[in-house]
């Protein structure tokens, strides 16, 4: 039943975009989708070097279906003894496929979809792949120089992917290949790499893709570059430009590092043991998968023979977690600018907490229906910030980033915060006035390597901090979209991992109303019709947002109109373009 789901809900996105099977490639509107063979091949470089070119989307399933939503590559559940998908899921879903569509062609990039690869490409039946590659000893480097096994928890990601592999679904093909024996880590990332590229070369058997090898584009970075805007048939710059070194506190996601030698920091024996067990995974499989998939799988994989080992050397974190003393915010106040009043600072994570508390206790839990309505809850080492403590029915914040900016906010997140406080989100062209001859963004291009607190050293109290850099922040206006497409709302300035330039910070971009990334926060405006005076409660709030959900269901409704329907509940006088 879910499979159809899926197939209905794909084909309804891509027709709300006009692309369908016969429509010739040069008017093609699905997205190009960059799947990984693991971790750490160089998704973060490619969605960069063409930021300019293609909106960019950053493991949109991975990381924004909550992890019991039947689709999520971190369900438990497999898909046969999945039931149907509910009113809202499915709302959700083909809201979000939808975003991915749009000329220019957008970049969606996923990496370790392992047994949701079929999923995927399921929901993007029309979209070109290209396939980024890297070899086991890579990443088994980056992985070790990153602490990242610790740090992202694979040994639970192992045990997971372990359980999935002996469901009735896909033992008969991998039970072999991931025994449950909480191995080592070298031994564990070997098979754990093998797999997901096995289940990859499964997924696209006889689907036409284009393999990017990452030991190219470190070796020939303008030809890789070439060869990647002749596939896509994207303009990019003549040149490749020299990357600049990264001073980041946190380098882990940073793209400005100059890479022009293979070399692997690790010791030989672990190299050794992550590609031993990485090919003799690939062998196991030779007795139950198609020689062509094993085949592909095992070219994609080669390449260790290229890297120079040298000694293992952990990287500095400089200061990469601030102080767990809470930091003093100013009081919120609001500035006169541009024809309407700013907030000094952007919504910091302790306000967000507190709002996702009382709206909780109101009967209107975040998550509902495996769909994340105001935050997106990451792993607090995958950037989440905030986290729901079942026991105490509260949320809570990471300690020391109290004072942060809250991102991973949907705009059903920004504006619920907005009518809260009496205040609304300002339209693109009020963004755009307020920082017409603004100063150079402080925390912007992986300066830091992650947000830095809401207080600008060197500005007081009654002056807009960070009014560019830091986070985006979203807009309550969007582009004039068709009336049965999904509302979009746009995003404006410039964030800790985008770049601050004029042109980047004004560049026009737009999401889906439940979209939300590590890049993107809340700045609150009031004018003569908001005031604290016309804040809506939390009970209030809950009610207007379970009632939109209650609705969904009512026949003959597009997904426009649900969307316009869900505005309205939120904001009475959102601005318009």
């Amino acid at each position: 039943m879910l499979t159809a789901d899926l197939t209905a809900i794909a084909r309804q996105a891509a027709a709300l975009h006009g692309q369908s099977e016969a429509e010739s490639p040069q008017h093609a509107t699905a997205p190009v989708l960059a799947l990984g063979t693991f971790e750490r091949v160089g998704s973060n470089w490619l969605s960069d070097s063409l930021r300019a070119t293609m909106p960019q989307h950053n493991k949109p399933f991975r990381q924004q279906l909550s992890r019991k939503h039947p689709s999520s590559p971190h369900d438990h559940v497999p898909l046969e003894l999945s039931g149907g998908l509910g009113e809202l899921e499915r709302h959700h879903l083909t809201c979000a496929l939808s975003d991915l569509y749009g000329r220019p062609r957008h970049l969606v990039k996923e990496t370790n979809l392992f047994f949701s690869t079929d999923t995927t490409l399921t929901l993007l039946p029309y979209s070109p792949v290209l396939v980024l590659t890297r070899a086991p000893v890579g990443i088994a480097s980056s992985f070790g120089r990153g602490r990242l096994w610790q740090r992202w928890g694979y040994a639970e990601r192992y045990a997971q992917v372990a359980v999935t592999a002996h469901s009735a679904r896909w033992r008969e093909e991998f039970e072999l290949l991931l025994p449950q024996d909480d191995p080592a880590e070298p031994i564990a990332l070997g098979r754990l790499m093998a797999v997901n590229a096995l289940l990859l070369a499964r997924a696209l058997n006889g689907r036409a893709h284009t393999v990017v090898p990452y030991e190219q584009h470190v070796t020939d970075l303008a030809g890789t570059m070439a060869r990647i805007a002749d596939v896509l048939d994207v303009d990019l710059p003549a040149e490749v430009q020299p990357q600049s070194a990264s001073l980041a506190a946190d380098p882990t996601f940073a793209t400005n590092t100059p890479k022009n030698e293979l070399i692997a920091y690790l010791g030989r024996h672990t190299a050794e043991l992550v590609s031993k067990h990485a090919h003799d995974t690939l062998n196991l499989a030779r007795q139950t998968l198609d020689s062509q998939v094993t085949a592909t799988a095992a070219e994609w994989l080669s390449g260790d023979d290229l890297y120079e080992l040298h000694e293992p050397v952990t990287r500095p974190r400089r200061g990469a977690r601030p102080s767990a003393e809470r930091q003093k915010v100013p009081l919120p106040s609001y500035c006169p600018m541009a024809g309407v009043s700013w907030r000094n600072t952007l919504v910091t994570n302790g306000e967000m907490a507190d709002l996702l508390t009382m709206l909780h206790a109101a009967g209107m839990p975040n998550t509902q229906s495996g769909t994340n309505l105001l935050l997106c809850p990451m792993p607090h080492e995958r950037g989440g910030r905030l986290r729901f403590d079942p026991k105490q029915r509260r949320w809570q914040v990471s300690p020391g980033f109290e004072a942060h900016p809250a991102y991973w906010v949907t705009w059903v997140g920004a504006a619920a915060m907005a009518a809260w406080s009496g205040a609304r989100l300002p339209a693109r062209a009020e963004a755009l006035a307020a920082t017409l001859g603004a100063s150079p963004a402080r925390n912007c291009d992986y300066a830091t390597g992650d947000t830095s607190s809401v207080i600008e050293p060197g500005l007081g109290t009654g002056q807009v901090h960070h009014l560019v850099g830091n986070l985006q922040i979203w807009c309550g206006d969007g582009p004039a979209q068709h009336t049965q497409r999904p509302e979009q709302r746009f995003l404006f300035g410039a964030a800790w991992n985008t770049p601050g330039t004029r042109e980047a910070v004004t560049e026009d971009r737009s999401r889906y109303l439940l979209g939300s990334s590590r890049g993107v926060g809340i700045r609150l405006v009031r004018d003569s019709a908001t005031t604290q005076a016309t804040g809506l409660g939390a009970w209030e709030l809950a009610h207007r947002v379970n009632r939109w959900i209650e609705e969904l269901g009512a026949p003959g409704r597009s997904p426009g109109e649900l969307d316009r329907r869900l505005v309205t509940a939120l904001t009475v006088d959102a601005p318009t373009s």
